[in-house]
């Protein structure tokens, strides 16, 4: 059941035991932001929260283990099932067996209102970007196949799936040129990516998901009656989230230009009920047509994201 989770200079060198001591401090967005080459941004998400896991079970993401075989010279000892042989005194290898490769696609929100950011902060279009590097970065390493797709005010971006390792720098390259514009047509963008789509696959969409519901809806009904598997990452900055605005404020519309003065302690209220109605009806519609929901905020580490993104995966295959 999908459950919402509240989860150096570029071209530098950085010591692996440094990474070691501080793996976490590399999924967090305020450190990503000093570095202005994305492939970096990728390797350090994907590497950080691996050696985040250095504990768990996992020696591979593109396997799982099949069976136990006695160890022959030449074997890899760090397969060497250590606690079987503190029991028998015998050394036994831990045998994998590759899993079922995916087709992923990957869709990012380049409306103007991802551009908003919390001052001090990453905007929520540049951590979408970092979310999609790191994602790709992850996907490809597991020998899935991936594309990316940007949209905004009816501007679309298609880089085609593939597996290759060139891939990864043909979506780098297509994240770095995106830039926020235009209103967001969520909707629409998702239809044209539904219809494209053929086969089995995995659909990541990264978004604000501040859209109509029956849009919303529409579309993940569409993506499920395909068959589809689904996983929804939205992206709001704190203040968008909390609403601490104290001053007067003059609040814009990034969409429209339309503009609004007023006391924030007038409309809080009201805010932050609707806000709460339109997560809530979300929440419920991912609930029904077992689509994943992780909420992220922009200050938050990217850990959440790629464990959401994994259990996902693993319940495709």
């Amino acid at each position: 059941m999908p459950q919402p989770t509240d989860v150096f200079n570029s071209g530098g060198t950085l010591a692996l035991n440094t990474m070691r001591n501080d793996a976490l401090s590399y999924l967090d967005p305020a450190v990503l932001a000093g570095m202005d080459n994305l492939e970096l941004v990728a390797k350090f998400i994907v590497e950080g929260f691996i050696i985040g896991l250095h504990r768990s079970p996992y020696h591979g993401f593109s396997s799982e283990f099949s069976s136990y075989r006695k160890y022959v010279e030449g074997d890899d000892p760090k397969f060497v099932d250590w606690r079987i042989f503190a029991r028998t005194e015998r050394f036994y290898i831990k045998e994998f067996e590759e899993t079922t490769n995916l087709t992923c696609h990957i869709v990012l929100d380049a409306s103007a209102s991802m551009g908003f950011a919390d001052e001090g902060g990453v905007s929520k279009l540049e951590y979408g970007r970092y979310l999609c590097a790191g994602l790709s970065y992850l996907m490809l390493r597991q020998r899935d196949s991936v594309s990316l797709a940007t949209f905004s005010g009816g501007r679309h971006s298609f880089v085609p799936p593939s597996a290759r390792s060139v891939q990864l720098n043909n979506i780098l390259l297509r994240l770095a040129e995106t830039k926020p514009g235009g209103t967001t047509d969520l909707g629409q963008a998702l239809s044209g990516m539904a219809e494209r789509i053929r086969g089995r696959s995995l659909i990541v969409v990264v978004s604000d998901f501040l859209s109509p519901m029956d849009e919303i809806k529409h579309i993940l009904r569409h993506f499920r009656y395909r068959h589809h598997e689904v996983i929804l990452f939205q992206a709001l900055t704190r203040s968008e989230a909390e609403f601490p605005f104290q001053a007067p404020t003059c609040f814009k519309d990034m969409e429209t230009g339309q503009e609004v003065f007023t006391e924030p302690a007038h409309i809080r209220e009201a805010y932050l009920r609707l806000l709460g109605e339109h997560e809530d009806a979300l929440l419920r519609q991912c609930s029904d047509l077992d689509v994943d929901f992780v909420r992220l905020g922009t200050d938050q580490n990217l850990g959440p994201a790629l464990v959401a993104y994994l259990a996902r995966r693993a319940a495709a295959v």
